[in-house]
Formats: C-alpha cells, structure tokens, sequence
C-alpha cells in the first residue's frame, strides 16, 4: 500500500517537473532568446517567482518518493526503475542548483548594479543549454516513474 502511494506521488511530481520544463523548453527560451539586452534581464528576473519556491519543493518531495520506492518497491525490475527516476529528479536538482540558480543570481546581480556586461549573451545561451539538460533529465524520471508504476502494479 505504501509503494502504491508513494508511486502515484513519484509519478505526479515527475509529470509536474517534465510538464513545466518542456513549457519552459518549447515557449519561455524561445521567447528569451529573441529578446534585447534589457527586456530579457527583466523578463528573466520576472519569471523565477513564478517556479521559486514551487517547483524546489516538488522536486524535494519526488525525491523522497524515488528514494523510498528505490527500496520499498516489489521485484528488481520495479526498484530499478524507480532508482532510474530517481536520479532522473536528482539530475534536475543538480543543473538547476549549480547551473541555471547560480546564473540567475548574476542576472539578480547585475540587475542590482544596473548594468548587464558585454557578453551576456554567452550567459544567456549557457542558461538555456542547462535548461535542456534538466528537462532532458525530468522527462527521464516521468517516463521511469511510469515504468516502475507499470512494473508494481502488473
């Protein structure tokens, strides 16, 4: 009973995380990289409420789920599709702490100062690459999530 549960969790924050970065991937970079110097600086700092605190905390819950279902789960095949997804969700907390947060704090900076450097653009382009990577890693662990779903309850 308690696999099930935390598998119907896993699955729902795994579908909310690939769902918002895939929207991110396919509308919000396109958006950004066609923007100026400065109206991409204030759309860029505009956005990060919108995901901060909400999706950190939907990550941390679909890891704890990953773990527990990595030991609880029933049978080789479900534990390591769950371990799958599970470092799927730790993918994603990696890039977006220690790349796509990190440069959203020098954007925060520079806004601050009141001016964006030359070469921003390298910033700019380095944020969306990580953005892919992260989404790549979220539709990872959902397409996972599913499978250990399907493998507990065959």
């Amino acid at each position: 009973m308690l696999a099930a549960a935390l598998a119907s969790v896993l699955v729902l924050c795994t579908g909310v995380l690939a769902g918002a970065l895939i929207a991110v991937e396919r509308a919000v970079v396109p958006m950004l990289l066609r923007l100026p110097r400065q109206s991409w600086s204030e759309v860029h700092r505009l956005l990060d409420p919108g995901f901060d605190p909400l999706m950190p905390t939907v990550n941390k819950v679909a890891l704890a789920a990953g773990l527990g279902l990595s030991f609880l789960a029933p049978g080789a095949g479900a534990k390591a599709a769950f371990a799958t997804a599970l470092a799927g969700v730790a993918g994603v907390a990696l890039v977006s702490e220690l790349r796509n947060v990190r440069m959203n704090r020098r954007v925060d900076a520079w806004a601050e100062a009141g001016e964006i450097p030359e070469g921003w653009e390298t910033l700019r382009d380095r944020w969306a690459r990580a953005n892919q990577l992260r989404t790549a890693f979220a539709v990872l662990a959902f397409c996972a999530a599913l499978s250990g779903c399907c493998l507990l309850w065959a």
